[in-house]
Parts: structure tokens; C-alpha cells; sequence
């Protein structure tokens, strides 16, 4: 009896400490709503946020260089020389005690020439188009004939001329946009300016055609007395080629024609004169300096 009742005394105090070790651990044990929630969204919602970037699709955004081109003036200086031509001293009349006669046109001989001059070609798409100063001598000499003795004759030409020009013998396209290429990548050094001087080395011949009013001084002598003719506006007319070794210089040929109105009121005495029509071809040749 008595060992049966310690046996109960047993199971009831085993029990009891079971459920207090119990309740302790479910005291201690944290709550759902304590535990720590997951960071980050969910596996739907960047799906849900995938989809939507490629309904609407992501901007690219492109950044564009534009590299700003001064367009340049085109500046030259040339020295030539050649041979003048000499036509005629035509519609020749007299003068002073010998007004009211005519005389047969007097030939001019022929003579070497020289001079030089200067220009500008405007920039950007004008650059076809330019004006230029020149200055020129030759000695055409008046030949006796008709009656007429020969006459000594230095005419010195001072043009202003109008100066059109086209460029052939070009090479590929792909050159420009080589050059261009570097150009960017090399902006800021000089290159990144546009320069003339390049289209000049990437098209080396080009043809050329000028006009321009030209102011003549003429002198004359021979065994009668001197006179002279200056201020005299005429015609100054041209047309060439040039080509270019590089970017700056270059050689070229031009021929000229000039025409005027000369009136030496002295080449026969100091009382008798002559006036007439000048005309003068010239072909010449030289070297250019382009910058």
C-alpha cells in the first residue's frame, strides 16, 4: 500500500514539473507578429515591375556633340611672270595740229611682263566667290608704220578684279570625313576650326575666271618728245588654273586680256599727238601663297 501511494506521488511531481518547463518555454518562445519581416520586395512584385519596364520601355538617353565650325576667309599672294602679246594701237586719230586725221592701227610689239597681287575668298558656302588686287608692267612698243615713226611704250596696270573659282580633280569624300573625325577628337587644338586650306588639298586643281576694272598708266617716247596718259580706266579680264602641292602653295598659268583708251597728245612734238585703242594679251605663270 505504502509503495503504490509513492508511486502516485511520483507521476503527479514529474507531471508538474513537465508542464512548468512548458509554460516557461512558451513564455519565452517570440511571437509571430514579433518576428523579424523579410526586407525587399517579393518575387511578384518585381515581376509585376519587369513587365512594366518592358511595356513601357526604358529611355536611353544619348548624348549628342556638336562641335561648332568657324568658318574662315581665305587669304593669298602670288608673283608671276609671262609674255605680253601685243595686238594693236588701233583707231588711231590726231591731235592738237594734227586733229581731224586718221592713221592706219599701229602694231604693238611683243614684250615680257611681271607683277603681282593679292586676294581673299570669302568663307563658308562663298568661298567660290572672291575679290583680288593686282598690279602689273610690260613694254608693248609701238612699231612705225603708216606714215609714223615708232614710239617706245611702258604700260603699268593696276586691277581690281571679281574672281569666281571651281575645284576639280577632287578626292574621295571619305577624306572629309576622316578629317572631320579628327577634328572632333582633337578639339581643342587649332584643327577643330574648319580651314579652307583643307578642300584646298583635298581638291588640288582648280579652274578660275576673273573680271574687273583696270587703271592703266601709259608712257610714250621717241625722237619727237614723251608723253605720258595716266588714270586711264579700262578693261582687265582673266582666266586660269591653279593647282596645289599642299595646303598652302600652290603654281598656276593665266592668260589676260586688257583694253583701253590711250591719249598721248605730245608723242608727235610738243603741239601734235596721238589717241587710239589699246589692246594687250599677257601669259603668264607663278607661284601662290594661300593662308
Amino acid at each position: 500500500m505504502f509503495l503504490r501511494q509513492r508511486a502516485v506521488q511520483s507521476v503527479v511531481m514529474s507531471g508538474m514539473i513537465l508542464g512548468a518547463m512548458t509554460g516557461f518555454a512558451q513564455t519565452d518562445a517570440p511571437a509571430i507578429s514579433d518576428r523579424p519581416q523579410e526586407v525587399g520586395p517579393s518575387d511578384r512584385v518585381i515581376h509585376e515591375r519587369a513587365a512594366q519596364r518592358e511595356r513601357i520601355g526604358d529611355p536611353v538617353v544619348v548624348e549628342e556633340r556638336v562641335v561648332e565650325r568657324r568658318r574662315e576667309g581665305e587669304v593669298y599672294v602670288a608673283g608671276f611672270g609671262g609674255f605680253t602679246w601685243g595686238h594693236d594701237f588701233s583707231g588711231v586719230e590726231g591731235t592738237g595740229s594734227l586733229n581731224g586725221q586718221r592713221f592706219a592701227n599701229r602694231d604693238l610689239a611683243n614684250s615680257g611682263v611681271y607683277g603681282a597681287k593679292i586676294g581673299y575668298f570669302h568663307p563658308g558656302r562663298l568661298n567660290w566667290l572672291g575679290v583680288e588686287v593686282e598690279g602689273f608692267n610690260s613694254t608693248p612698243h609701238v612699231e612705225q608704220g603708216g606714215g609714223l615713226p615708232g614710239a617706245h611704250l611702258r604700260v603699268t596696270t593696276l586691277a581690281f578684279n571679281i574672281i569666281a573659282r571651281t575645284k576639280v580633280g577632287c578626292r574621295h569624300r571619305d577624306d572629309v570625313r576622316q578629317r572631320d573625325d579628327r577634328m572632333v577628337r582633337d578639339r581643342d587644338d587649332d584643327r577643330s576650326s574648319w580651314s579652307p586650306l583643307d578642300e584646298n588639298l583635298r581638291c588640288p586643281l582648280q579652274l578660275y575666271a576673273g573680271v574687273g576694272p583696270g587703271i592703266f598708266f601709259a608712257e610714250t617716247s621717241n625722237q619727237f618728245g614723251r608723253s605720258t596718259d595716266n588714270g586711264r580706266v579700262g578693261l582687265n579680264a582673266l582666266a586660269g588654273a591653279k593647282y596645289f602641292f599642299n595646303r598652302n602653295l600652290a603654281v598656276f598659268a593665266e592668260y589676260k586680256f586688257n583694253y583701253a583708251q590711250f591719249d598721248f597728245n605730245q608723242v608727235q612734238g610738243s603741239t601734235a599727238g596721238l589717241n587710239g585703242d589699246y589692246k594687250a594679251s599677257h601669259v603668264i605663270g607663278g607661284l601662290a601663297l594661300h593662308f
